[in-house]
């Protein structure tokens, strides 16, 4: 069990909460667990129980710790990376300090990273899930939000296989941003934004462990994409009620 330190200095919520951060981010607590009641942490800490809820309350808002209630209820552990970074990037582009060419050329430099260290790093198991990744991307649906999640679930596993988790919480936030701004156009074709089949040769490189073919497929096929995410960019930030849509969405 982490053992905290007793505060005695007057912004004491200030730092009950840079020591129950830290222990979060060293792994003290993990995703899932449960941090120690407000009694206990006040016995540790040696403050009040008010000081203890502000900080805890603190570590909410900032996505660290989601609250539950009832008998088994407390402040646990959330998994925070992904959706900080996501909503960060939103309110970044929102604001108008990120566009979509910027956030095109980040993931153009990383994602072919992904997929040679994906094809690298193959195994049966993986083999098995890009080979049910592309026929789900084949199987009919009438819903759009469904159809986006089946496009993206290729990128979602060669990014679970490349073993690098700063990687995968980076290009995780950032399609879910595309999704939400493609969500937001709602284009009448989605076929023609990003046709089935586009991932093919990429996953033919991988599973065969070509990592450079892998990562030349990866960037030809996202060039091929983002060229045509440029129109729907333009209409998103042509319109008032398309960013308010998104604002809601989040």
């Amino acid at each position: 069990m982490n053992k905290f330190k007793p505060i005695k200095q007057t912004r004491a919520s200030e730092e009950v909460l840079v020591q129950l951060k830290e222990a979060i981010l060293r792994g003290h607590y993990k995703f899932g667990d449960k941090l120690p009641s407000e009694r206990e942490l006040t016995e540790q800490f040696q403050v009040s129980r008010g000081v203890v809820r502000e900080a805890i309350r603190v570590l909410q808002i900032n996505g660290f710790v989601v609250i539950r209630q009832g008998p088994t209820g407390g402040a646990y552990v959330a998994e925070w990376a992904f959706d900080q970074l996501s909503s960060g990037f939103m309110d970044l582009y929102l604001s108008g300090r990120l566009t979509i060419p910027e956030l095109n050329q980040v993931r153009l430099h990383i994602e072919p990273e992904v997929a040679r260290l994906a094809a690298l790093n193959v195994t049966d198991a993986f083999r098995q899930r890009l080979k049910e990744d592309l026929a789900a991307e084949r199987e009919p649906t009438t819903f759009r939000a469904d159809y986006r999640q089946r496009l993206t679930r290729v990128h979602f596993t060669l990014l679970e296989m490349c073993g690098n988790y700063l990687f995968e919480a980076i290009v995780n936030s950032m399609i879910s941003l595309t999704h939400r701004i493609v969500a937001a156009i709602e284009p009448e074709d989605h076929n023609s934004l990003h046709p089935v089949g586009e991932h093919d040769l990429i996953v033919e490189a991988v599973l065969a462990g070509e990592a450079d073919r892998a990562a030349r497929e990866m960037r030809s096929h996202l060039e091929t994409f983002f060229h045509r995410m440029h129109d729907i960019d333009e209409a998103f930030r042509l319109s008032p009620a398309m960013v308010s849509t998104v604002f809601q969405q989040g």
